[in-house]
C-alpha cells in the first residue's frame, strides 16, 4: 500500500489520500482534512475503523499514526480503553498553539501498551507538544532498549516546547544492565527518555511534571537535552513520583540551568525489572551548567550497585554551580551524596550542598580525580545504625552542619578540607573546631517519606546550636522550613534556622 501526502492550499493543512499498489490490499478509510485546532478521537474498543470524529473515532494506533497533526490540534484517546502498538504521531505545533495528546471522556485513564516495541509513544524532531493524562506500559518477556515515552531530536536543529504531565507509566521492560555491550541500551531505557544527538541538536523548554513512574527497567526519568558543547535550556522536572525502577530515579543531562524539584523517588534498583549491573543513583546531573536539585525526597535505595546508589550526585562534566538544597534523604544504602566530577570529562563545578536532612544514609563519596570544590553547610547528617563512611573532594569547606553518629566513625581530614562551626554528637570531631554534644533535636530519627515529615530535626530552645554558627555570604536566604536566614546575624547550626522550640 502506498500512502501519499497532498497539501490542500485552501486550508493550509495536510490531506491523506491512499492508493492501492496491489489489487485487493486493504486500506484504512480516507482521512478528511482537519480544520485548524481539530480534535482526532481514538477509541480502540470500537470494532470498526472510523473517521476520527467523536461519533466515528479511529479504533487503532495505526490510524492515529496515519494522520499529521498541526498547531492547536488534539489527539485524544477514550478513557477506560486499551490500545496496543507503538504510537508515533506526526507533526509539530507552535508556541501559541501546541499539539495536545491526551484523553477524552470520564473514567480510568486510557492505556497505551507498546507490547514490547522500542517505545510505546515517540516523537522525533517535532516541536510544541503537550502530553498528559494517559497510562503507558511496555512489558516484554526479555529486556531491551525500551521506553514508555521517548522524545528525540537528531537533525542538528533546536527543538522546543514539551509539556509532559500527569502520566502513569508502569512496567516497561527496559535494559537494567549498565555494563558491557548493553550499556547504551541501559542509558536509553526508562519510563520517560528524552535525547538530543548530533551536532548542534538541542531540546528546549522541557517540562516534566506530576508523573508517576514505577517498575520501569533502566530507570524513571532520563532527560537529556543536548551535548557538552550545545546544551538545551528551560528544563524543569518537578512533582514526579518515581518508585521501584530498575535503575536511576531521575537524571538530567546536558542542560543549561535545569531545575529538579519536589520529586519523590524511592526504591530505585528494585521493581519488576530490577537493576542488574553497573551503577545507578537516585537523582543526579551530568554535563549540565548551573543545575539545581531542591526539595526532593529520596529514600529506601536498598540495592547496592558497584560504587554508587546514593540519593544525590553531581556527576562529571558539570560546570558553574551544582546546587543541592532543601532535600530529604533516608535509608539509602549508597548514602547521601556522590561527587563524581572525576568519573568522566571534568567540569570542575562548585558544589554547594546546604539545608538538607540525611537520615541513616551514612555515606558520602568522592572521585578525587575531579576538580570540584565543595561547600557543605547547614545540613543535618543523622546516622546511628552504622558508622559514617565519608570521603570528600580535596577542596572542601564543611561548616555549620550537625553530625550525629557512632563512636567508631571517622570523618576525613586533609590539607584542603576545612571543618568549621559544626556540631558532633557520638561521632568524634575530626579537628579541634566544633561543638561536641547533643544538638537537642525535637525528635531525631523520626523522618517519614516526604520532605514535609522531618519536623523532628528542628531544634529545642536548649540546643547548643542556636545562634552561634558562621555567617555565610550568599546563604540562600531561607532554611529547610522556609525560615529566613540573615545575611549578617549568626545563624543556627544545622538545617533549622527558626527559634528554639
Amino acid at each position: 500500500m502506498e500512502i501519499r501526502l497532498i497539501r490542500r492550499s485552501t486550508v493550509g493543512r495536510l490531506l491523506f489520500a491512499a492508493s492501492v499498489a496491489l489489487a485487493g490490499t486493504a486500506v484504512l478509510p480516507a482521512q478528511p482534512a482537519l480544520a485548524a485546532g481539530s480534535t482526532t478521537f481514538v477509541d480502540c474498543s470500537r470494532p470498526t475503523a472510523g473517521a476520527g470524529t467523536e461519533s466515528s473515532p479511529f479504533n487503532s494506533v495505526a490510524q492515529a499514526n496515519g494522520r499529521t497533526y498541526g498547531p492547536g490540534d488534539t489527539l485524544a484517546f477514550a478513557s477506560g480503553t486499551t490500545c496496543a502498538g507503538a504510537l508515533a504521531p506526526k507533526g509539530s505545533g507552535t508556541s501559541d498553539a501546541p499539539i495536545t495528546l491526551t484523553r477524552y471522556g470520564t473514567g480510568a485513564l486510557p492505556l497505551l501498551n507498546g507490547d514490547g516495541a522500542s517505545d510505546t509513544v515517540s516523537l522525533t524532531n517535532q516541536d510544541h507538544w503537550r502530553i498528559s493524562h494517559l497510562r503507558i506500559t511496555n512489558p516484554a518477556a526479555s529486556l531491551a532498549r525500551r521506553t514508555g515515552l521517548r522524545i528525540s531530536a537528531t537533525d542538528g536543529r533546536k527543538h522546543t516546547g514539551y509539556d509532559i504531565g500527569n502520566l502513569v507509566i508502569d512496567r516497561v521492560a527496559g535494559q537494567t544492565d549498565k555494563t558491557g555491550s548493553v550499556t547504551e541500551d541501559y542509558v536509553q531505557s526508562a519510563g520517560i527518555v528524552t535525547g538530543a544527538t548530533g551536532a548542534n541538536t538541542t531540546l528546549n523548554d522541557v517540562h516534566v511534571h506530576h508523573n508517576t513512574v514505577s517498575n520501569t527497567g533502566g530507570g524513571g526519568l532520563k532527560i537529556r537535552t543536548g551535548s557538552l558543547a550545545h546544551k538545551g535550556g528551560g528544563v524543569l522536572v518537578e512533582h514526579n513520583t518515581v518508585k521501584d525502577v530498575g535503575g536511576d530515579g531521575i537524571i538530567v543531562s546536558y542542560a543549561d540551568s535545569p531545575m529538579i524539584q519536589y520529586n519523590d523517588a524511592s526504591g530505585m534498583g528494585n521493581g519488576v525489572y530490577p537493576f542488574s549491573g553497573g551503577n545507578f543513583a537516585g537523582i543526579w546531573v551530568l554535563g549540565d551548567h548551573n543545575p539545581t536539585i531542591q526539595k526532593n525526597a529520596v529514600y529506601d535505595i536498598t540495592k547496592m550497585s558497584v560504587a554508587d546508589s546514593q540519593a544525590f550526585d553531581c556527576d562529571w562534566g558539570n560546570t558553574g554551580t551544582c546546587l543541592i538544597q532543601y532535600n530529604y534523604s533516608r535509608d539509602n544504602i549508597g548514602g547521601f551524596f556522590l561527587d563524581c566530577d572525576g568519573c568522566g570529562t571534568i567540569g570542575g563545578a562548585q558544589q554547594i550542598i546546604r539545608y538538607n536532612i540525611s537520615e541513616n544514609d551514612c555515606r558520602m563519596s568522592s572521585n578525587r580525580a575531579g576538580r570540584s570544590a565543595l561547600h557543605l553547610y547547614n545540613n543535618v547528617f543523622y546516622c546511628v545504625d552504622k558508622k559514617f563512611a565519608v570521603t570528600l573532594p580535596t577542596r572542601s569547606v564543611v561548616e555549620n552542619n550537625i553530625f550525629v553518629g557512632t563512636s567508631d566513625s571517622r570523618l576525613p581530614t586533609g590539607s584542603g578540607i576545612a571543618w568549621k562551626w559544626n556540631v558532633f554528637q557520638g561521632v568524634p570531631r575530626p579537628t579541634a573546631n566544633g561543638i561536641v554534644g547533643d544538638p537537642r533535636f525535637v525528635a531525631p530519627g523520626t523522618g517519614g517519606s516526604s520532605i514535609h515529615e522531618v519536623d523532628g530535626y528542628r531544634l529545642r530552645s536548649t540546643s547548643p546550636a542556636l545562634g552561634n554558627g558562621a555567617v555565610i555570604a550568599g546563604n540562600g536566604g531561607r532554611d529547610y522550613w522556609g525560615n529566613p536566614v540573615s545575611a549578617t546575624a549568626k545563624p543556627n547550626r544545622g538545617a533549622y534556622q527558626g527559634p528554639g522550640l
